[in-house]
């Protein structure tokens, strides 16, 4: 894991050095940098060492600095191709994963990204071609940014980076904030700011060093399903559990010894099940909440695995310094309130060890969210009922108090309502949304073209004649970043290396091939799962309600004084429209605290950062 950063068509170390600076936490083991004056390519990396301790310093030269590498991220299945890249007589001198990555480029070519299974955000100066590279993971689990003006390429892990540079001048993206406030994160390569892009999943960025002409492709679009190559062959249902465990085996490669993340359901259970097969015994940490509707302690004390558990049980006043801590730090936006429980639990985690392993990618794989039933649900009934008459009840439900208990049934059904009145493909995007598009364009003062913004959904929808393969899809592309900018931010705020063995790319490819028949049925979830493992895991886990990694982030938004303490009014995307929205949520009067999270993170993001803004 590192940060990773660089400048082309100047020469300028202090800012390179400054960029390091503002995101140490992401790789506080060493700070180096990579300086070709000539053609001036300035290259930058924080690490945090965690295969080849001793050999994987970046940035890494190979060739007399004809190939120069800048890596943030792990490539699981290093260790495959290099034994294939050494029959064909390539030559390593290190054993880590970062000279693979950069070896496989020069031999494949930028074929090489798709023979890759991890996470990854990375940089090749090619000096021969005279080309600087970027790509990224095929979901994005490792964010890289870039400025770029026509003359002045700057590239960082995170937004920060970049504006440690004062000459650039930022306005607020409009588009770019309603596509936050209705997905819950910034998509494709939207940022909050007009000036600063992301790469995209999956997306290979290349600038031409002679002329800064920029040429961009996506080298696997995971919602077209899935991507073999002579690293990834198409696995049997039969298969899977040797799949998983193979999964588990490269993901548990490590310098040092790996924490298991431990909840009451049954993808944490799978990996620490798997990862104890070729481990003799294994830690695991987990939470406990004082609010018993958000606690499950009870299961994960039952779990009768050769664990060493490390159980932390958490109240207000844990969640409100983690709270501090996480605002205080110039990082993303996240949209996420489960930040606070998962910041916190790698806090505890990076005393015991700098890698983990996470459940993450399980629930939207093999159809695990209470969401995929409401869909089916929801699109049955849209046969038979009118939307008056869904409109109706819904009027009627919202007289009724908003409830704060995880999931409650109120709580439920009143989103069920909100969202079901719209067309199939927009469905489970209303449901998600933290705000209504009417509510975002009265937010921001600013009139949606809603044939472009809703495109990509659309064009999904009609790709997939399987509505369930499509909510899957969905949830993949539209959900699950939000869960990854959550996981990277709050294990790097800890310097520690999360891994996900669920959204590993066999996984992924599993999920993606295997029909809607086999993987999901209704009021079941992960039904193929349970068939699979039945055997292994126990029945209490089985017959568990689905429980999601959560707070009760209410108790901190009710908390008047300190929300008009962090909020700076100035800051707000329009004081008038926040304030309404929080005295209705202090007055029980609607489901709006989603939307108050997100509105307090952007809040604080541009806070962070005001001094940049000219708006």
């Amino acid at each position: 894991m590192c940060a990773i950063f660089g400048i082309c068509g100047e020469n300028n170390k202090d800012l390179l050095k400054k960029i390091s600076k503002s995101q140490i936490y992401r790789g506080p083991d060493s700070q180096k940098f990579f300086f070709d004056e000539k053609n001036k390519v300035n290259l930058g990396s924080n690490r945090l060492a965690v295969v080849d301790i001793d050999g994987g310093y970046q940035p890494m030269s190979l060739e007399e600095d004809n190939y120069v590498i800048v890596f943030n991220g792990c490539i699981y299945n290093f260790q495959r191709i290099k034994e294939f890249l050494k029959k064909n007589d390539v030559k390593f001198s290190t054993e880590s994963d970062t000279e693979v990555l950069l070896r496989s480029y020069i031999f494949f070519g930028e074929q090489c990204f798709n023979y890759f299974d991890g996470m990854w955000a990375c940089a090749i100066y090619d000096k021969k071609k005279q080309s600087l590279l970027i790509a990224r993971d095929y979901l994005g689990q490792k964010p890289v940014y870039y400025f770029f003006d026509g003359q002045k390429f700057i590239f960082s892990s995170e937004i920060n980076g970049i504006l440690e540079d004062s000459r650039i001048k930022t306005s607020r993206d409009k588009i770019g904030l309603a596509k936050y406030f209705f997905h819950g994160f910034f998509p494709d390569a939207n940022t909050p700011y007009k000036q600063i892009s992301q790469v995209k999943p999956g997306e290979i960025l290349k600038i031409n060093l002679q002329n800064f002409e920029i040429k961009k492709k996506i080298y696997w679009d995971v919602t077209e399903g899935p991507d073999y190559n002579i690293f990834f062959k198409q696995n049997k249902s039969e298969s899977f559990s040797n799949v998983l465990e193979g999964v588990l085996k490269d993901y548990s490669v490590a310098d040092k010894e790996i924490a298991l993340t431990l909840s009451g359901g049954i993808d944490s259970f799978l990996i620490s099940y798997f990862f104890l097969k070729s481990h003799r015994k294994g830690n695991a940490f987990s939470l406990g909440f004082d609010e018993k509707s958000y606690d499950e302690t009870n299961i994960i004390k039952k779990i009768d695995l050769d664990l060493n558990k490390n159980i932390f049980k958490k109240n207000y006043n844990d969640y409100k310094i983690s709270l501090n801590k996480i605002l205080n730090i110039k990082g993303e936006i996240i949209g996420d309130s489960s930040i606070v429980p998962t910041y916190l639990l790698f806090s505890h985690i990076k005393n015991f060890s700098n890698v983990a392993l996470t459940g993450d990618g399980g629930d939207e794989n093999f159809y695990g969210y209470l969401i995929f039933d409401g869909y089916k649900l929801g699109i049955f009934l849209k046969k038979l009922i009118p939307k008056f008459v869904f409109r109706f009840f819904s009027l009627i439900l919202s007289f009724f108090k908003t409830s704060h208990e995880y999931m409650s049934f109120t709580k439920r059904i009143k989103t069920f309502l909100r969202g079901i009145v719209f067309e199939n493909d927009l469905v489970l995007a209303n449901w998600i949304s933290p705000l209504s598009i009417k509510d975002i364009e009265e937010n921001l003062n600013f009139k949606i073209n809603k044939t472009d913004f809703f495109f990509d959904i659309k064009d999904m929808y009609k790709k997939n004649s399987d509505q369930m393969k499509f909510a899957q899809k969905y949830m993949i592309k539209y959900y699950l970043p939000t869960i990854l900018i959550k996981i990277d931010q709050a294990s790097m705020f800890n310097s520690v290396e999360a891994r996900a063995p669920f959204l590993s790319k066999s996984v992924l490819n599993f999920s993606l091939e295997e029909s809607t028949k086999n993987l999901y049925k209704t009021f079941d979830k992960k039904i193929f799962l349970k068939k699979i493992f039945k055997k292994v895991i126990p029945n209490f886990i089985l017959k568990a309600k689905k429980h999601g990694f959560a707070f009760q982030k209410e108790k901190i938004l009710n908390d008047e004084k300190f929300i008009f303490e962090v909020i700076s009014a100035k800051e707000l995307s329009n004081e008038k429209f926040f304030f309404k929205k929080y005295k209705k949520f202090r007055n029980n009067d609607g489901e709006y605290s989603n939307y108050l999270w997100h509105e307090l993170m952007l809040n604080n993001f541009f806070k962070n950062h005001s001094v940049k803004d000219d708006y």
